[in-house]
């Protein structure tokens, strides 16, 4: 084991992340990094989940990056650096059941992934069009994905077969042993490691992203992380739902309750679907008398405004 991944092996062992460091050693790789280039194309589709808290969104700003004040340390974005987190579509989701609406649920709701756990959760869900070709990378894909989906089999082949050889040994250890820690629930301060990598290749290298594939789904499923600007200038919103998590110990549902309709550029209200009537009228929120004529919300947010 070499001295690089020693000294963020015994950071994470000891919970003493130490930024400083960490980013000396990346520095002492120069260009010399092992990476995996890829192309998220034009007109792919990634799709992005928001936990409702008591209302519903009423603008498209609400549902992209959160503002500066919100950007937290996360496995692939550092605090007070908005990032764009989202779940690409792959070739075998119908096959496999990780459909990009499941698979950001899960990396997006605690309930989802609490074992055991109970209750009912609203969440909304956006899809989002690549409208110009996206420069991102990742990381040696680890092999403690034991339900690695087909793109990661390929890129991982392509990286064996014609990217690692330009590396030099100690550059294929130290990232591919970040590619491991990406592979692993959080735990200490392995956010901290992962997200100072990927912010430090995103400053210094010609990316606007990370791909990576998702833990919960045990890489059936994958996620892409966007710098804020990327976004801005590539990629635009296509449309959203509102949805309702039923969970009662190892049984969930997921039931569609509203889709948006755009009433401007960055406004929208929405339709409230007939599955979101019968929930509504089971809680006591509609009258029986209207459930049958077509029902339009907004938001408080945007009736205020």
């Amino acid at each position: 084991m070499s001295r690089c991944v020693k000294v963020v092996k015994q950071m994470i062992e000891d919970d003493a992340f130490d930024k400083e460091s960490l980013v000396q050693i990346l520095q002492s790789f120069s260009d010399d990094v092992a990476l995996i280039p890829i192309l998220l194309l034009k007109d792919q589709k990634v799709l992005r989940t928001r936990p409702n808290e008591d209302d519903f969104f009423g603008y498209v700003k609400q549902l992209t990056y959160p503002p500066v004040e919100y950007a937290r340390t996360d496995r692939a974005s550092i605090v007070g650096k908005p990032m764009f987190y989202a779940s690409a579509f792959t070739k075998n989701a119908n096959v496999t059941y990780a459909y990009p609406r499941i698979v950001s649920a899960l990396e997006t709701i605690t309930l989802l992934r609490s074992k055991g756990a109970s209750g009912v959760k609203c969440m909304t869900q956006s899809v989002w069009n690549i409208n110009e070709p996206i420069h991102l990378f990742a990381f040696p894909f680890s092999d403690k994905y034991k339900r690695a989906c087909a793109e990661v089999g390929m890129l991982k082949s392509d990286w064996e077969e014609l990217l690692l050889e330009h590396y030099s040994k100690a550059s294929v250890e130290f990232f591919t042993y970040i590619g491991d820690l990406m592979a692993e629930p959080n735990t200490s301060c392995l956010y901290d490691v992962t997200a100072t990598c990927v912010d430090y290749i995103l400053t210094n290298f010609n990316f606007e992203g990370v791909l990576y594939p998702s833990v919960p789904v045990e890489g059936e499923g994958l996620n892409i992380c966007l710098k804020s600007n990327a976004v801005d200038q590539k990629v635009s919103f296509a449309g959203a739902a509102t949805e309702v998590i039923f969970r009662n110990g190892n049984q969930s549902k997921i039931e569609v309750i509203a889709h948006a309709n755009m009433i401007s550029d960055d406004a929208f209200e929405w339709i409230i679907t007939e599955e979101g009537k019968s929930i509504m009228l089971a809680a006591g929120l509609l009258d029986s008398k209207i459930s049958s004529n077509t029902i339009v919300v907004r938001s408080k947010e945007l009736m205020d405004s």
